[in-house]
């Protein structure tokens, strides 16, 4: 297809524009060879796409990089025949990379039950106090009923869970923004997402982006409960439905985006406009969790008189926040 590599150690194909990594597996994870094939290709304005055949599934955190705009997943479609595996557009091979192709795009197939994501982003202030991975390690006890396993700068995460050496590794890094892996759960059901830290004017933001089983296999309880652990401390969380992924496994038939299911609006938030604003938001049910100060308004979108994500853009509105 194209000549024969001449640079990065990872790449099966490599040209002025791209840098093409095969791999011909089950299930792709976020390997050390395909983060540095990333790094590598973004600082000489390059593109890493990833070529796999049809039958393998890629991770959440392998997911995230290609969604960030950092990676390209290509999936073989037959004899000299691509498409997107995020979008299922069609692709052709242009003599230096992947580009877009005449045809239309492979339909979103329905799905039974998709699975469960969870997204809490929390200001911290950068003292000697901080501690990070508590919300993770909330988010993995609703999700698969047990305290993270590992964490790790890539799969599979090398590192037993301890938030006391997450937060040093971060803080080695600082003022550089750190992302990890973090895993929990044996088997299934199970969760694998990635943690971001980050400097800011205002302290040091964490954002937590985690995948896990399907969305029938977690109660509404343990939910409701990771609402009432975050509400204190998180700005905010978004818990939502995505068809086309299970376990944290990404498959590359398109799909229909995710389902929101609640949106926590943090206190921050809550203070600002007021309880009894944040008790009038558009939601399907509405809860005011924690005390005081550390109040937050939990906002349930299922049920309702309007789509799911109908109501999480009435309840970003009537926050005042980005939809």
């Amino acid at each position: 297809m194209v000549d024969a590599l001449t640079g990065h150690p990872a790449a099966d194909r490599e040209t002025a524009e791209a840098i093409v990594v095969e791999q011909d597996r089950r299930v792709v994870p976020l390997s050390s060879w395909l983060a540095d094939a990333a790094v590598t290709a973004a600082a000489g304005g390059r593109v890493l796409q990833v070529l796999t055949p049809a039958r393998s599934r890629i991770t959440y955190p392998l997911e995230l990089l290609i969604t960030d705009g950092h990676a390209q997943w290509v999936v073989r479609d037959g004899v000299e025949r691509f498409r997107d595996g995020i979008t299922g557009e069609p692709l052709r091979w242009n003599g230096a990379r992947f580009t877009a192709a005449e045809g239309p795009a492979a339909p979103p197939v329905p799905t039974r039950s998709g699975s469960l994501e969870v997204q809490i982003t929390t200001l911290h202030a950068a003292d000697n106090a901080l501690q990070l991975g508590l919300s993770t390690e909330a988010a993995m006890r609703a999700l698969v009923g047990a305290a993270p396993a590992g964490w790790g700068v890539v799969e599979p995460a090398s590192e037993p869970w301890s938030p006391r050496e997450l937060t040093r590794h971060c803080h080695d890094r600082s003022p550089e923004p750190t992302n990890v892996v973090v895993v929990g759960g044996e088997g299934e059901p199970a969760a694998v997402g990635s943690l971001e830290v980050t400097r800011v004017d205002t302290g040091v933001r964490e954002r937590l982006r985690l995948a896990g089983p399907a969305s029938t296999a977690v109660g509404q309880d343990a939910i409701e409960d990771l609402a009432a652990a975050v509400a204190g401390k998180a700005r905010s969380m978004l818990v939502a439905s995505h068809p086309g992924r299970l376990d944290g496994l990404r498959w590359h038939t398109p799909t229909m985006p995710a389902l929101p299911y609640g949106i926590l609006v943090g206190h921050q938030v809550v203070q600002q406009r007021g309880v009894e604003h944040a008790q009038s938001a558009p939601a399907a049910r509405v809860r005011i969790l924690g005390l005081d100060r550390g109040r937050a308004c939990w906002c349930r979108l299922d049920g309702g008189q309007k789509a799911p994500y109908e109501l999480l853009t009435d309840v970003l509105r009537h926050f005042g926040l980005p939809d």
